[in-house]
């Protein structure tokens, strides 16, 4: 296995771990600290990043084979996906549930912040590996 495969399976553990210990903390503070601000529907945003985390690193560690020329174009082009693509939820969730929309946008937003952090971290390990001329 080479770095490349090590580093994208580190992605996809992080992705799961973060998820699973903020989703919790999270749930548990608003649930039992705060009741009256947490909502039905907030389980669905850890596993919304989840699912676009997993995707998006699939789709750039696919792609870094391909065209590793092109990485940085892809990455950002990703992260505009996933800007539009967030916001888009946040949308339909108003259109269609519309229960506590201000806090449900919050809480997105804050889980799009971490994990804007967790992307860039692992972005900027990826390029470290292609510049050493590690081997893909």
């Amino acid at each position: 296995m080479n770095a490349v495969q090590r580093l994208r399976k580190r992605a996809i553990v992080l992705i799961l771990a973060t998820n699973l210990l903020v989703g919790a903390i999270v749930g548990c503070v608003l649930h039992y600290g705060f009741p009256d601000y947490y909502f039905a529907w907030y389980p669905s945003i850890p596993v919304y990043f989840t699912v676009l985390g997993i995707v998006m690193s699939s789709i750039m560690f696919r792609h870094s084979k391909d065209r590793p020329e092109k990485i940085v174009h892809i990455y950002m082009t990703m992260r505009a996906v996933k800007l539009l693509v967030t916001i888009g939820s946040i949308l339909l969730y108003d259109w269609i549930i519309g229960e506590r929309k201000l806090l449900f946008g919050i809480t997105t937003i804050g889980f799009y912040f971490l994990y804007l952090f967790i992307e860039t971290y692992f972005f900027y390990r990826f390029e470290k590996l292609v510049n050493k001329g590690i081997d893909r």
